[in-house]
């Protein structure tokens, strides 16, 4: 099989080296060879593995060539990548990609040119880098009934998150962040990752192929981790959590839930276990039970590990069932609005340390219908005291509501921090 690869920075020198290192080992494995043909890139591609391999910058001509069979597009962003995606499917030509913001936002309308053309468009490297979560959902699981997943599926924030939440530490986001920067595990604009949108782009990939949906990216509820303090690791450990960014997709029969932020895990939880730039995902099926799958999310070889396995499927004749296929079939769930999501919730405040205080914020919250599972408090100043509060399960409109009134509240002095227990 002959492949033009569009994009030769980290993801595409790690598909080269790859398929130069193994080469006679995928001859062995699928009696075929994978060779690249062309090499097409904005600008001269320096990595060894693209040594003696024809460049162009012509990137979109590639698709015209009849020397190539597959296109590999890991160019990024949008624009130029969807131009280039549209151009390889309608010349017939079957194209791998790890652009989880391309499928995340145009996916079924690629979809449906790849069906109408006849060849196939794949996307395993576009979540969770190394770890084979789409054929574990498409395939491993295709028997079984998802309950929900839930995924540490952005490393940045988890690295961040580990780093804050270590024993001891007390640094704060903006020291941990430059810290990521410094260390390359985090981009000189950081936007996307810590304010939850690649892990958003990730979920609804991964919420649409194991429900067999439509991808809804812009129906998600999402949130970042910057609002977290290094307060908030302290008050989790002591009432026996984690704190980690989760990507949450759940169904509850005809509706689906899909949830981007920071959330409070169990410490006996096996994501609570996956730190630093690790990714890992949970699913929940009715015959399999919890699986957990967890890797490198990102990085050259684990990265391009995904994209060559689409191409040995693709070598091996796999017919990927697009999701505009699978869901032909699947009666439509509407996603939840955030405010009708039910959950417990950890929240914070800072209170005035007088008598009565804590019974009557607990009992505007009675009042309102939330009931607390845990409450702790600890003094901070001489007249101040920082209080925590775990509720029980409520629909979030409805707790919503209540903070409003407590923050209302002459003995509440600060802003009330709030974040879903899972």
């Amino acid at each position: 099989m002959r492949i033009a690869i569009c994009g030769a920075g980290t993801v595409g020198s790690g598909v080269a080296e790859i398929l130069l290192k193994n080469q006679e080992l995928i001859r062995a494995r699928t009696g075929t060879a994978v060779t690249i043909e062309v090499v097409a890139s904005r600008s001269e591609p320096k990595a060894d593995a693209f040594a003696g391999i024809p460049f162009t910058t012509d990137v979109v001509s590639v698709c015209h060539r009849t020397d190539v069979d597959v296109v590999v597009e890991l160019m990024g962003g949008t624009n130029d990548a969807k131009r280039l995606v549209e151009t390889a499917l309608s010349a017939g030509k079957s194209v791998v990609t790890a652009n989880k913001a391309l499928i995340a936002e145009f996916g079924e309308g690629l979809f449906a040119l790849a069906a109408k053309n006849d060849v196939q468009l794949r996307f395993e490297a576009a979540v969770a880098g190394s770890i084979p979560i789409i054929k574990v959902v498409q395939e491993s699981l295709a028997g079984n009934q998802i309950n929900w997943l839930a995924g540490i599926i952005n490393g940045t924030a988890n690295f961040i998150l580990t780093k804050m939440g270590a024993e001891g530490s007390r640094q704060a986001f903006a020291e941990v962040l430059a810290e990521a920067q410094a260390l390359g595990y985090a981009e000189a604009d950081p936007t996307f990752d810590i304010e939850g949108i690649d892990a958003a782009h990730k979920l609804a990939i991964l919420g649409g192929v194991a429900f067999d949906q439509a991808i809804r990216f812009d129906e998600i509820s999402v949130a970042g981790i910057t609002r977290v303090e290094s307060s908030d690791f302290a008050m989790a450990k002591t009432l026996g959590y984690r704190i980690k960014h989760l990507g949450i997709a759940q169904r509850f029969e005809t509706e689906l839930e899909l949830f981007v932020g920071p959330c409070l895990i169990p410490e006996h939880s096996p994501l609570a276990s996956i730190d630093g730039v690790l990714n890992g995902v949970l699913v929940k099926s009715d015959a399999a039970g919890e699986t957990l799958c967890t890797g490198p999310g990102a990085g050259a070889l684990p990265t391009g590990s995904a994209v060559v396995s689409d191409l040995i499927d693709l070598v091996r004749g796999g017919q990927a069932m697009s999701l505009t296929n699978r869901r032909s079939n699947i009666a439509e769930l509407q996603v939840l609005p955030q405010g009708r999501i039910h959950s417990a919730f950890y929240l914070k405040m800072i209170v005035m340390d007088e008598p009565g205080v804590i019974a009557a914020l607990t009992a505007i919250l009675a009042r309102r219908g939330v009931s607390l599972d845990k409450i702790f408090q600890q003094n901070l100043t001489e007249g101040q005291s920082m209080v925590v509060l775990i509720t029980d399960h409520i629909q979030q409109s409805e707790l919503d509501v209540a903070i409003d009134e407590l923050e209302d509240h002459a003995a509440v002095t600060s802003g009330i921090q709030k974040m879903r227990v899972f």
